[in-house]
Formats: structure tokens, sequence, C-alpha cells
């Protein structure tokens, strides 16, 4: 008879929840792609259906769509397109440019510039709390491969407060920081306190949940 030891049990379970947290990790990355996207369209489609009502912004309107389009073709003419709007725009607009800026240099995979343009509008005292706390989240959900655990927190942390209503957003990214740099005990209080917010999604409770069990906290 072959006796397996309770330290080979105890890789394996270490094995398995390793795997089960990958898995895990590729789907909340895809999440925070998502999540982004979203807060871009819906931050685009609401400032420039405002402006637009505004003729004397309806050249910024025009050239900041330009720049859109061009981005799937010409994404280096766009990033100039949009830098010059940065410059000159009215504030929607530079806002607006600043933000698809961030995002091409992302795709481009330069996530540290990317992550200074997302900082600097994060950082812009004429911007609307609301504006600058987006800035907050697409700095850390474009740069969580290059960002540590405590250059996540000095971006997040503002922003998780009851009061803020991208407080279980933040948390999440604060958790995935905290698990990457092995603080488990720190990752387990954000996530809990997720699970026991009222107002959160579901479907963020559901992650906490699994992220809690993957991880065996």
């Amino acid at each position: 008879m072959v006796f397996v030891s309770d330290e080979l049990f105890r890789e394996v379970d270490e094995e398995v929840r390793q795997d089960r947290y990958q898995e895990l990790w590729k789907r909340y990355g895809i999440y925070t792609v998502v999540a982004a996207a979203i807060i871009i369209g819906a931050t685009i489609a609401f400032v420039i259906w405002r402006d637009a009502q505004t003729s004397a912004r309806e050249a910024d309107s025009t050239r900041f769509l330009s720049a859109v389009v061009q981005e799937s073709v010409q994404p280096d003419s766009a990033l100039l397109e949009l830098q010059e709007l940065a410059r000159e725009g009215t504030p929607a607009y530079r806002f607006l440019a600043r933000l698809r800026e961030g995002k091409i240099l992302a795709e481009d995979g330069d996530k540290a510039q990317a992550v200074a343009v997302f900082d600097s509008l994060a950082a812009d005292d004429d911007l609307q709390s609301t504006y600058r706390d987006i800035a907050r989240l697409l700095a850390v959900a474009n740069g969580m491969e290059v960002l540590s655990q405590d250059e996540v927190e000095q971006r997040i942390v503002p922003i998780d407060t009851e009061s803020n209503p991208f407080r279980v957003t933040a948390r999440e990214f604060l958790a995935i920081a905290a698990i990457q740099a092995g603080d488990n005990e720190r990752a387990a209080a954000l996530l809990r306190a997720n699970q026991a917010d009222s107002s959160a999604p579901v479907a963020s409770r559901s992650r906490a949940t699994e992220l809690l069990t993957a991880l065996g906290l």
C-alpha cells in the first residue's frame, strides 16, 4: 500500500488553488478592460452629447470624432491630432482627447506612458472630481502590470470611500494589487468589504467570493 503524505496533499491543493486563481485572473483581466471601455464610452457619449449643444464647440467635436475614426487605420496620426486637441481644445474635449491618447498608448504597449497621461488628468484641479476618479481608475486598469501595490494604493485609496460611486471597483483593483504583492490579508479585507456591501453589483460580490475561495481565504 502506498501512503501519500500530508505535505504532498498540501502541494497538490496549492497547485489547484493557483490554477484556479490564474483562471480567475484571466477573467478579471477581461473584466477590467471591459469596465474601462464602458467608462470611457459612457463618458465620451455623455460629454459629446452635452457639448454638441454648444455651437462654439462643434469644431472640437469634429476634430475629436475624426481622430477616433483614424485610430484603427492611422493610430500615429490620430495620436498627434488628439495631442493637439488636448492643448488647444475646450475643457471637455481636452479631457476626452487625453483619455483617448492614454487608450492608444496602452493598446500600443506603452503602459507607463499611458499611466502618465491618466495621472495628469487625475491631478488636474480644473476637472470635476468624477472625471479625476475615472482617470485614477483608468491609470490602474491600464497599468496593473507596471505598478507596484503602493503605487496602486496611492491612486485608488482616495476613491475607496462610502460616498464614492466607484468604491466597489476601487476595492477590486486594490485587492488584485494586494494579491499580486502577496498581501493576502489586505486582499481578504477588501474582498470581504465588497461581499458585505449591499449596494455592490451581484457580479462584483460573486467575484469577491470566487477570489476568496480560490486563494483559500
